[in-house]
């Protein structure tokens, strides 16, 4: 009768175990979709990219690393082959090959689709089907950045499934081929995604499950501290102590590519003067910044590439405090009394914007704020001319220098308030660099120009702070913008 027992005890099938199940909070809000190709927000892809993945990816450390692509090599100064992985199939049973990798690219570049961030994929063609596991990419220029587009921006999509299925559906219901997939989702309160067992890589994920906790600020901590959330991927400064000293919970700390900057509306008056633009530089405190934002887990910068980034030049210091220069380049200016501005801030950035504020007040310079969510980024951008400055924080995706300049200074950008054909002729020749070291020449002359011109207002590199649940073994990503697939518990 015991070994009757034994056995049937052994013959248990796995869910018996009990399930591994990963509850993080990266954001109070719902994700805006769950439709990969419409979205261009950092914490709506970090949702994404537990469910989907493209031809390469990033590691934790930035570097680059096949996904469903296992090689790939230039064969002309536009054109990449990529062999790709064997055997995968999408969440739905399709069949991932290169005629999947040809609509996904499509897709991205239809605008009709209105991939929000069309303008960071735009050296992209073409694709080429070569064979069934074969593709040639065609970008319409020579692009030294092609692996970190397609590594920050681009994930491949079942074409059957997304070629059918209203836009209604494809909105909530999503289908990839990464490590979970899409289980359920309570409005305002979680999102849960489940183990696809499926994945071509048997050793992923190492929990069953995986959820997305949307949580008011001033309530995460309680959550993470009674044990009901395993990840809390943005712990306060104010209450780290608290973690620390709880015998469940733990602190870490990472330096990331993220920061808070403010660009300038060049094409007007007052920003139009470089003396100007110098003058608030100088009347803000950084090391005050970092002290006070983000309670000294940061690092004072002098420049939008931050360091570790490729192409960052570190010889750019960070502005001095000088609010007696300040008011003199004022006065010269014609501003002895200062002015008002009309300041766009996102809330991501709001304790960062009041801090300016204060700062430029001392010099005479007062900010008119209006304030918008994540999610309402595009709609204020839309009428660019309205605003003379905008604070918002930014990740870098592409873990490249090239990203965050792009974004706050670039021509295209959807986020640029400036104008300037330096810095767009300076881009142009970084991005069709394929040589790394010319590359990385032209990104430094970058960082040197936007400085002499002062055209952006650059504060800090964070430290990013996270909260976890001991037993978590979880190793953060440096651009902020996390996976979850090597995440483990480990056993009680």
């Amino acid at each position: 009768m015991r070994a009757l027992l034994f056995a049937a005890l052994l013959a248990l099938p796995p869910a018996a175990a009990a399930e591994k199940a990963l509850s993080v909070c990266d954001d109070v809000t719902d994700p805006m979709t769950l439709d990969p190709q419409k979205e261009f927000s950092e914490k709506n892809h970090t949702v994404i990219q537990q469910m989907f993945e493209g031809l390469v990816r990033f590691e934790a450390s930035g570097t680059i690393r096949p996904a469903l692509a296992t090689a790939w090599r230039r064969l002309d100064d536009r054109t990449v082959q990529f062999d790709l992985r064997r055997g995968v199939r999408f969440q739905n049973g399709e069949e991932f090959d290169a005629a999947s990798v040809k609509f996904s690219l499509e897709r991205y570049l239809n605008p009709v689709t209105g991939f929000p961030a069309l303008g960071f994929i735009d050296s992209l063609d073409h694709a080429v089907v070569v064979d069934s596991r074969t593709v040639n990419i065609v970008t319409k220029y020579p692009d030294g950045l092609l692996l970190n587009r397609l590594a920050g921006f681009i994930v491949m999509v079942p074409p059957k499934y997304y070629g059918e299925q209203p836009e209604a559906v494809l909105r909530e219901r999503p289908v990839g081929s990464g490590p979970f997939k899409f289980k359920s989702w309570e409005k305002g309160t979680a999102l849960v995604l489940e183990a696809y067992r499926g994945y071509w890589d048997p050793a992923l994920p190492r929990v069953d499950s995986l959820s997305f906790r949307f949580i008011p600020a001033e309530r995460q901590v309680e959550e993470l501290l009674a044990g009901r959330l395993d990840v809390l991927t943005s712990l306060p400064g104010t209450r780290t102590l608290d973690v620390q000293k709880n015998p469940r919970t733990a602190v870490l700390k990472r330096p990331t590519y993220y920061t808070v900057a403010a660009n300038f509306n060049t094409g007007r008056k007052p920003l139009s003067d470089p003396k100007v633009r110098e003058a608030l530089n100088l009347a803000v405190d950084r090391a005050d910044l970092v002290r006070y934002d983000i309670f000294g887990n940061g690092t004072p910068v002098g420049t939008l590439s931050l360091p570790g980034e490729f192409g960052h030049d570190d010889t750019v210091e960070p502005y001095p405090h000088d609010p007696a220069r300040a008011r003199v380049l004022l006065r010269e200016a014609g501003y002895p009394e200062g002015f008002t501005l009309k300041a766009l801030l996102k809330l991501n950035a709001e304790r960062t914007g009041r801090i300016l504020a204060r700062q430029l007040a001392e010099v005479g310079v007062k900010l008119d704020v209006t304030t918008f969510k994540d999610s309402e980024m595009f709609e204020y951008y839309r009428d660019k001319g309205r605003w003379d400055i905008s604070i918002y924080d930014c990740p870098d995706p592409m873990h490249h220098a090239f990203f965050i300049r792009s974004i706050f200074l670039g021509g295209g950008s959807p986020f640029s308030l400036a104008a300037d054909a330096g810095v767009d002729e300076r881009i142009a020749r970084l991005v069709t660099a394929l040589d790394p070291e010319e590359q990385r020449s032209v990104s430094r002359e970058l960082d040197r120009y936007i400085r002499a011109g002062h055209l952006a207002l650059p504060t800090y590199q964070r430290n990013r702070t996270y909260g976890l649940r001991k037993g978590v073994l979880f190793e953060p990503y440096v651009s902020g913008m996390p996976y979850f697939y090597e995440t483990s518990i480990a056993a009680p």
